[in-house]
């Protein structure tokens, strides 16, 4: 039986050499894929971080330029209203300077009118001639209505 105990540990003792050497080439890989993450890692960070500066850089820049136009819009909505209240005052000035002397000019138009207007009614009635000749009046017919 010995002999069989000899067998079996120099089978334990192959597979643990086989085992041995399986975890050295196990250890190696690991380490070789551990370099390759790592250069892959350095790489990326290499290519990478001038891009996500230029980045950076270009989105404070952006953010600068979005502040200057809204800058510049407040002043052209102010400027633009300012322009506006002028226009409204130079307006109500035109009026105020046109429709004063215009409202003279009415009043003496209105004048003119209501003395043409008397004018029309008493050549209707007949006027100065009709007096003159003795003329009955038109409206002769309408003693009965005066006290």
């Amino acid at each position: 039986m010995e002999s069989w105990g000899v067998v079996f540990l120099g089978v334990i003792a192959a597979a643990s050499v086989v085992q041995a050497v399986f975890l050295i080439g196990l250890a190696r890989a690991g380490q070789r894929l551990a370099r390759r993450v790592e250069e892959l890692q350095r790489r990326i960070d290499h290519d990478l971080s001038p891009g996500l500066e230029n980045l950076t850089r270009i989105t404070r820049s952006f953010a600068a330029i979005t502040d200057v136009a809204a800058l510049q819009a407040q002043r052209a909505g102010e400027m633009v209203t300012g322009a506006l209240d002028r226009v409204e005052e130079t307006v109500t000035l035109a009026q105020q300077m046109v429709l004063k002397p215009l409202g003279s000019l009415a009043d003496l138009m209105a004048v003119l009118k209501g003395v043409r207007h008397g004018i029309e009614v008493y050549r209707q009635l007949g006027g100065v001639r009709r007096e003159h000749r003795g003329a009955a009046r038109r409206y002769q017919d309408d003693e009965h209505l005066f006290i």
